[in-house]
């Protein structure tokens, strides 16, 4: 059985991966299941706006209700956006908003309010303006106490038209897809009663999307005139989004409490857990979870045999098979489950990491080259994520090419920001004697970035 005491450590290594390389928000989820869905249900979206460059969708654990766009076309949705959400529809219709501000140029302009703002000396209101950026609304406030300062007031006046055009074209979006926007409107009217809260009982979506009042308006007017007020997605969308909401309450939820509310006892000893068949596929999928979460892998592994015999193909069954085996330190039993994860999602990169992980693990030689084709895969998926780059230099070190394992540290320190880390580890890599025309290339394409970086950072 797994030992709770280390189920945090295990955590770290396995679902919620922490930390970005592309952005600084610390409880960043990278989940192929999660991410893979809500990005199919953004896609109609997205071909409709014409937007040439790809979005992509990242879930931050947060309870809190909030949702932004950061300048590289990602859409960041907190955890509690998607489990509070009435509807799928309002869920579209927060991400058909966001997918505004990417399609109007927002996130650029936002960047030149930061520019003005320290231009002027403001530092206060330059500091505010990032963490709005970022989604940090309480911070944000706490900086700009008073509201005082005429720069901070002509940003958020440039935040409330920017909210204004992105509903204008989110509401264009919705009626080209028919879509309703009746779980906006009442989002919005949800977040209008805010206002007579004190600040730290209001929502951050609330703090960070100014001018609610004025939104809601708009989305009343214009649900009064839609000829899709009543229309609801697909079926297959419902249990997409059902399915996401199920995996993110068995990790965010308390364990106890899920294994209460649906009807087992956390109490009992490993293993001899109550059979109950009348759950739904997706009821029984979280109880997974809650029950890996909770300590009890034997009846963790119980359910993942009921979920594989309702759905043999799922990979992200087998996934959690292969992190529940994994944690039980049954190494042979995890590479198992996750070659299969791997093979039925098409060698997804962040599956792939996982299994090359497990291969590394069995300190077997043989394993090691498997390893590193694997993790090779990933880094060619994940290129601007550290964390796969360092597990795949720690293959390559493994099968003796020294070079290439230089490189991608170098890569990674570089990624996280570590000048002097990454030069350190460029220089190594050079020293070798086996690096070849096609690496010394990459090799000095990266020590022109690092130059070019330092003399950015002194300036």
């Amino acid at each position: 059985m797994l030992n709770i005491r280390n189920f945090h450590l295990i955590m770290l290594f396995f679902l919620f991966f922490i930390g970005s390389t592309t952005s600084c928000y610390a409880n960043l989820i990278r989940d192929t299941e999660l991410e893979t869905k809500l990005e199919s249900l953004l896609a109609p979206l997205v071909q409709a706006s014409n937007i040439s460059s790809q979005i992509k969708v990242r879930i931050i654990l947060d309870s809190s209700y909030n949702a932004f766009v950061t300048g590289d076309n990602i859409i960041y949705l907190h955890s509690g956006l998607l489990l509070e959400a009435d509807t799928l529809e309002e869920v579209m219709g927060v991400m058909a908003h966001e997918l505004g501000h990417i399609a109007s140029g927002h996130v650029a302009g936002k960047g030149e309010a930061i520019k003005k703002a320290r231009g002027a000396s403001l530092l206060s209101t330059a500091l505010a303006a990032a963490a709005a950026i970022g989604g940090s609304g309480e911070l944000a406030a706490g900086l700009l106490v008073g509201g005082n300062d005429r720069a901070a007031r002509q940003f958020y006046y440039g935040s409330r038209i920017n909210e204004a055009i992105a509903d204008e074209w989110a509401l264009e979006m919705l009626d080209e897809l028919k879509i309703s926007s009746d779980g906006m409107a009442k989002m919005m009217q949800r977040l209008s009663q805010q206002n007579v809260l004190p600040e730290s009982h209001q929502s951050e979506y609330y703090r960070t999307h100014p001018g609610t009042k004025q939104r809601l308006a708009v989305y009343e007017d214009h649900l009064a005139k839609s000829n899709f007020k009543d229309s609801i997605m697909a079926e297959a969308d419902y249990a997409d989004f059902n399915r996401i909401v199920a995996k993110l309450s068995g990790y965010e939820n308390p364990p106890e409490q899920t294994i209460e509310t649906l009807g087992e006892t956390p109490a009992q000893t490993p293993g001899q857990a109550i059979e109950n068949n009348n759950l739904s596929i997706d009821e029984r999928y979280e109880l997974a979870i809650a029950y890996f979460r909770y300590g009890n892998s034997d009846a963790a592994m119980r359910d993942i045999q009921s979920l594989l015999l309702a759905e043999p193909e799922n990979p992200y069954f087998y996934e959690l098979g292969g992190e529940i085996a994994f944690a039980d330190q049954n190494l042979p039993s995890a590479i198992e489950y996750l070659t299969a994860a791997s093979d039925k999602s098409q060698q997804a990169p962040l599956i792939g990491m996982r299994l090359g992980r497990a291969l590394l693990a069995t300190g077997i030689a043989e394993n090691y080259a498997r390893a590193r084709d694997i993790l090779k895969i990933a880094v060619d998926g994940e290129p601007d994520w550290p964390f796969v780059r360092r597990e795949y230099a720690i293959a390559l070190g493994k099968t003796g090419d020294i070079a290439k394992a230089s490189w991608q540290l170098a890569e990674a320190e570089f990624l996280n920001g570590d000048l002097q880390q990454a030069n350190s580890q460029l220089k190594r890599a050079l020293e070798q004697s086996n690096v070849s025309p096609e690496l010394k290339k990459q090799l000095i394409d990266l020590k022109f970035l690092i130059e070019n970086a330092q003399i950015l950072k002194a300036y």
